[in-house]
């Protein structure tokens, strides 16, 4: 059993006691007693950690202590040698002796589903910045990456890209995407002479890439005061010039964006823009997906037009002479506006539309209505009777409700589009 000690997520827990780990070191206080109660504060952190089982927080700990100890660009005191040849043997402990960290580590290999999970969500977040320059919106990363980069016979549902770092990334803006690089360019240049809070970053900055523990406000306490404690040390110190080492970290924000879109163009089909999303060449414009009818990973279903645009207002359609439309459930059709084309299919219609959808209908060359047959929501008595009178075909769709599985409703497709 895993501890979290209050947090929503293990995770942010081990972040927390593996920040804590190193962060009492920049207390002040030089004396034994003080660096013996440092010491102890520091061994109980790190139990604590293993009591949460996060192999991220134990990764970032350990580049932690390394960062530290390159940061300091001298030998490691024989004092630290004390404290480490202490550490060592209890973290090898807590490794084999049974319990949540041990288990977890013996387990861990690429086929394990955590780390396998985490490897292809990881794989597709430079598609998902690519394919979005405006940035899917907040919250949306999961959504998008269910909907247009899981495999489709893959039905795990996710809460985040499992990484602060890229679902923040696939939620914002290019520009905004620069800026949050750069940020962390720029306080790891500054963090950088100040060995125990370049530590505390990298703790930080390890942890947001396994897990995402960035939306728990709480924990960036730790690391702001950190770099608080990093001017504070260096305020005599030469320092970088202030244009200088924003010069230096957005270049590299730069050179890390460039390599971002360069990973995510190779086999990419899908761009979205504000009211749309494209895939392939566009073709079929699906209009507004209902989620009642197609379920919450439409996209899904999508991908296997082929060719599609899904309008997701209707400020996104853009019908053409031999458009071919596809509508679900009560789609919303604004006063004042009109469309037409080639072919509309409606899925699972409301049992009356409306004078505006009416119209709509008529206005197209083919037009073909598809009815769940197990539907209890609504009467289709009306609507049959109106569709045999206005020249709309009709089409029952055998052992469906108001939710059409994805590759039934491929299959009543074909013939309609």
């Amino acid at each position: 059993m895993r501890a979290s000690f209050g947090f929503s997520n293990p995770n942010a827990a081990g972040a927390l006691f593996a920040m804590l780990s190193l962060g009492v070191w920049v207390l002040p206080g030089r004396s034994r007693a003080v660096m013996v109660l440092k010491s102890m504060a520091t061994m109980a952190g790190i139990i604590l950690m293993a009591m949460t089982a996060s192999r991220g927080a134990l990764v970032g700990l350990l580049l932690g202590a390394s960062a530290w100890w390159l940061s300091a660009g001298r030998p490691f005191p024989r004092r630290g040698w004390m404290i480490l040849a202490a550490a060592l043997p209890l973290m090898m402990a807590l490794i084999i002796i049974p319990g949540a960290m041990g288990k977890r580590l013996a387990c861990s290999s690429l086929q394990e589903p955590s780390l396998a999970s985490r490897l292809e969500v990881y794989r597709a977040i430079p598609k998902l910045l690519v394919s979005a320059p405006g940035g899917w919106g907040s919250g949306q990363a999961a959504e998008a990456y269910e909907n247009w980069f899981q495999q489709e016979n893959d039905t795990r549902h996710f809460k985040n890209l499992l990484s602060t770092h890229g679902t923040w990334l696939a939620e914002w803006s290019w520009p905004l995407r620069f800026l949050y690089v750069t940020a962390w360019w720029w306080v790891l240049l500054v963090a950088w002479r100040v060995p125990r809070a370049f530590g505390i970053w990298i703790v930080w900055g390890t942890a947001c890439c396994f897990s995402h523990v960035g939306k728990e406000w709480v924990l960036w306490l730790i690391p702001l005061a950190a770099l608080l404690s990093a001017f504070w040390c260096s305020r005599n110190e030469a320092q970088i010039g202030l244009f200088r080492g924003w010069l230096l970290a957005g270049g590299g924000a730069l050179i890390c964006c460039l390599l971002l879109g360069a990973l995510g163009l190779s086999g990419n089909a899908i761009r979205k823009s504000t009211h749309e999303i494209v895939v392939g060449r566009g073709g079929v414009l699906f209009y507004h997906p209902d989620e009642r009818v197609v379920g919450t990973t439409w996209g899904k279903m999508v991908r296997g037009w082929r060719n599609v645009t899904v309008a997701t207002d209707w400020e996104g359609m853009k019908p053409q002479e031999s458009t071919r439309v596809v509508f679900t459930g009560n789609a919303p059709v604004p006063a004042g506006v009109s469309l037409s084309g080639d072919s509309l299919l409606w899925v699972n219609p409301p049992a009356e539309l409306d004078q505006i959808q009416t119209k709509m209908v008529l206005s197209f060359t083919k037009r073909t209505l598809l009815w769940g047959e197990l539907r209890s929501d609504a009467d289709p008595m009306d609507l049959r009777k109106w569709a045999g009178q206005s020249g709309v075909s009709w089409v029952d769709l055998p052992g469906t409700g108001l939710y059409v599985p994805g590759e039934k409703l491929g299959e009543a497709m074909t013939p309609s589009l």
